[in-house]
């Protein structure tokens, strides 16, 4: 089997488009804009967009932005648990060897920290886009992902994300978060098993 090109590469780049909320059919016009910008640019909320997205879904909208605000340390937390817990992942042979792959790993946690904190602000935990999962599905069996790897990084990471947000979010808002880490895995989990 021939390397795959940059072009092929960049293009299931593109594609791989996990958010699937700027599409959701429940959601008002200004809201699915508001997130797509903010997804385009691969960022976190700023909290007038979380204001104005809480007051919309009824979620609290001070505890989520906390809990945004602690995004790059639950996922530093989630990946030295990790490493303590099954230092063999990082060394040669392991599912998060060489270096680069566990960069990339951690880069991709937060940013799926990142979708469902989107996910909360709007109360839709199911925000997934099938074809673009499906696309990084084909990206990530391109690039030789080590998606155990990364599943694993995800699940510490939901349990750290989960215990934080309910120390000062009421638990229907703490449940949402849950329910759109748990769909995050299972899709990742399916597109992954279908791609290869």
């Amino acid at each position: 089997m021939s390397a795959p090109t940059n072009d092929t590469i960049r293009q299931l780049a593109a594609k791989a488009q996990v958010l699937g909320l700027p599409q959701h059919p429940n959601l008002s016009e200004s809201s699915r804009q508001l997130l797509q910008h903010a997804d385009q640019e691969r960022r976190l909320l700023s909290s007038s967009e979380i204001q104005s997205l809480c007051q919309l879904s009824g979620v609290m909208a001070a505890p989520l932005e906390q809990l945004q605000g602690k995004a790059q340390p639950l996922v530093d937390q989630a990946r030295r648990d990790l490493l303590e817990a099954q230092p063999h992942l990082v060394k040669t042979g392991g599912a998060l060897y060489p270096e680069h792959r566990a960069e990339a790993c951690w880069r991709d946690c937060f940013h799926f920290l990142r979708v469902c904190c989107y996910a909360v602000a709007v109360a839709q935990p199911k925000f997934t886009n099938p074809q673009g999962m499906a696309a990084l599905g084909e990206l990530y069996a391109v690039l030789g992902v080590p998606v155990d790897g990364l599943l694993l990084a995800l699940a510490r990471l939901q349990e750290l994300a989960c215990q934080s947000y309910r120390q000062a979010a009421p638990s229907t808002d703490a449940e949402l978060l849950d329910a759109a880490f748990s769909e995050l895995r299972s899709q990742i989990h399916s597109c992954v098993v279908t791609s290869c």
